[in-house]
């Protein structure tokens, strides 16, 4: 038995770290910003005690490091009672920039929608695909993309744009059916130092 309570309080630990996968460096970066978590957004936007999170400790493989969640919180709650998926990018993480297990995640997230009927509501606030995965962070977009056109029409589809959004933040939340944008939020199509990179 106490085997079976170490290991449930293990578990609890990691779950602790992984609800602010950036410590505390990332709470003290966000605190400056005065904005609140991912995990905060979802739970203030769904009916209280609701939120089921999907992939919590989901990490890069073969990164020494690698923080969990890879810069995105998905899940399912209810709003008013009405189930939902729903997806929040983690800005302390990557800048809540698309790599493989983030795009993994959210891939899982919207198959679940289309299996269950269910609306999506995607918060973005994201620097767009993560440079350093290159070939691998588009092609996951594709992939989010595919799924994102096959539930058009079939449930609704809700973005809600905050912060500094660009390139694939910006393009999966155009083709939903509804994009609030907040006054503080800002969308590029690429972010200014891959602009000055490409043009000099």
């Amino acid at each position: 038995m106490s085997g079976t309570r170490d290991k449930l309080d293990e578990l609890r630990g990691i779950l602790e770290l992984a609800e602010e996968p950036a410590g505390e460096s990332g709470i003290a970066k966000r605190k400056a910003k005065g904005i609140p978590s991912a995990r905060e957004r979802v739970r203030a936007l769904l009916d209280p005690g609701s939120f089921v999170e999907i992939g919590a400790l989901v990490r890069q493989p073969g990164t020494p490091g690698a923080m969990y969640g890879d810069g995105v919180v998905t899940g399912r709650g209810r709003i008013d009672g009405r189930p939902v998926v729903v997806i929040a990018h983690d800005q302390t993480v990557f800048g809540g920039s698309v790599g493989e297990m983030f795009g993994r995640k959210v891939a899982a997230a919207l198959d679940f929608a289309t299996r269950n009927a269910c609306p999506v509501v995607a918060i973005n606030d994201s620097g767009g695909a993560r440079i350093q995965d290159a070939v691998t962070s588009l092609a996951w977009y594709a992939l989010m993309s595919r799924r994102q056109e096959r539930l058009s029409g079939f449930v609704p589809q809700v973005s809600i744009m905050l912060g500094k959004c660009a390139a694939g933040s910006v393009y999966a939340p155009v083709n939903t059916d509804i994009l609030i944008a907040t006054e503080t939020s800002y969308m590029f199509v690429t972010g200014p130092e891959v602009i000055k990179e490409v043009t000099g």
